[in-house]
């Protein structure tokens, strides 16, 4: 591994092809220190993400629960006693105690969930996971401040999938680290790791092909129908949900025109933004907000919408090899790259050392910067370019250096993150660096 000093940094690249790793092995989730940082900081724990992420296996092994402390909504008798009586059912629970799909009893049991940690201000009392953001359902008002510690689990990253804690965030904004060399990961290695994704039943169990595909299909029908989600927005029809997701998928990377995709669902801009909303909650996409010195400004601009993981972004675009041939004209296979790199960056920052906010950059006059890491305690900031070409120039970091010129010393590091093989100077602070250099683990 590389030091701070631009050492070699040496990272043998995954066998991303038909690869597989033993089923107990991602449990071993570089989130897991940081959930029990959270267990032993506040009285609640919120683990949110979206479904078949791993999120129950994480809890089982980190918590080593007996039976009798462990519940799920997904257990209508279960949900029906808490539905009848919160109050009665979080003061039965054991201490410690961990609930699966918590958000299916509504307002009621957060309320006497809050009420609970009130009255008792021990650390680490209820772990709570959901599929869904239950601060997207209008109704839910109390959010558990201050009482409640809250964390996102992503699908495995590739850190996660090599065994190591990956350091590119901590290490990004440190310019003296990027001088050095990283392992290549080969053209088709790199297509695999982008068409697979990193849902842990995928990568665990190695599916590819007809198997893969049916596990996306049956896996997008079971988050869109289930009847519990409804009340976080007007959802009418299962079949408009999922031709949007599909057009969102289609844009992933892009900026979120709502009038465009509404022109294109044949559905109303209201409606479109209600499924967009339900679709962020259902952890199916994320949205990047608009960076601007000015939070005016910010709130203004257009959010960059991205499919949470890079396979069932080409499953929902029907997106095989043939996008990277050199036949094609490479447009949906930059999208699935820089998809594929903001969103190991988004896993990353669950665990950062550093705490950062994520966001795109794009000013009137079409300069645009695909993904911006701003330290928010430093007020730092970094950027990355992400080029699905293995001849980084100049050219492609032109962005970056405006964005340096304008904000001085506070711009510590750009990054060009391409396809190639190469790490090169492209001027002050600005770097080119291979896809690879996202898994490093310095330590």
């Amino acid at each position: 591994m590389s030091d701070r000093s631009g050492a070699i940094c040496r990272l043998a690249p995954p066998r991303f092809v038909g690869y597989a790793v033993p089923v107990s092995a991602f449990v071993q989730r570089n989130a897991t220190p940081r959930v029990a940082e959270l267990l032993g900081s506040f009285r609640v724990v919120l683990l949110g993400g979206a479904r078949q992420t791993g999120k129950t296996t994480l809890v089982r092994e980190l918590l080593d629960l007996p039976g009798q402390a462990w519940f799920s909504f997904d257990d209508e008798a279960v949900l029906a006693r808490a539905a009848d009586d919160p109050v009665g059912f979080v003061d039965a629970l054991p201490r410690p105690a961990a609930v699966d799909e918590f958000q299916r009893a509504g307002r009621g049991f957060l309320l006497a969930v809050k009420q609970a940690a009130d009255r008792d201000r021990a650390r680490g009392q209820l772990l709570l996971t959901g599929s869904t953001n239950y601060l997207a359902d209008k109704g839910l008002s109390e959010t558990l401040a201050g009482r409640a510690g809250r964390l996102l689990l992503w699908p495995l990253s590739v850190g996660e999938r090599l065994g190591v804690r990956e350091t590119f965030l901590d290490l990004l904004f440190e310019p003296v680290a990027w001088p050095g060399r990283f392992e290549v990961l080969p053209r088709a290695e790199l297509v695999g790791a982008l068409l697979e994704g990193g849902y842990p039943e995928i990568v665990t169990e190695g599916l590819a092909g007809r198997r893969r595909r049916n596990w996306f299909e049956a896996y997008v029908h079971d988050v869109v129908s289930r009847e519990a989600l409804r009340p976080i927005a007007e959802v009418r029809l299962e079949a408009e949900l999922r031709k949007l997701l599909r057009l969102l998928a289609a844009r992933t990377g892009q900026e979120l025109v709502v009038a465009g995709v509404a022109g294109d669902a044949e559905i109303g801009r209201e409606t479109v933004s209600n499924y967009v909303t339900l679709l962020e909650a259902l952890h199916l996409v994320v949205l990047l907000p608009a960076w601007s010195t000015n939070i005016t400004n910010r709130a203004k601009r257009r959010p960059k919408v991205v499919v949470v993981d890079s396979g069932l972004a080409a499953d929902l675009c029907g997106l095989g090899e043939q996008a990277f041939a050199l036949t094609a004209d490479g447009t949906a296979a930059g999208a699935l790259f820089e998809t594929f790199v903001i969103t190991e960056v988004l896993k990353q920052a669950t665990w950062s050392e550093r705490s950062v906010d994520l966001s795109h950059f794009r000013d009137r006059d079409g300069a645009e910067v695909d993904l911006i890491v701003e330290d928010r305690r430093s007020g730092e900031v970094a950027g990355l370019e992400i080029k699905l070409t293995s001849t980084p120039t100049a050219r492609h970091a032109k962005h970056l250096a405006m964005l340096r010129d304008r904000l001085g010393s506070r711009f510590t590091t750009g990054l060009v993150v391409h396809s190639g093989s190469q790490t090169l100077p492209l001027g002050d602070r600005i770097w080119a660096v291979p896809v690879s250099a996202l898994w490093r683990s310095d330590s």
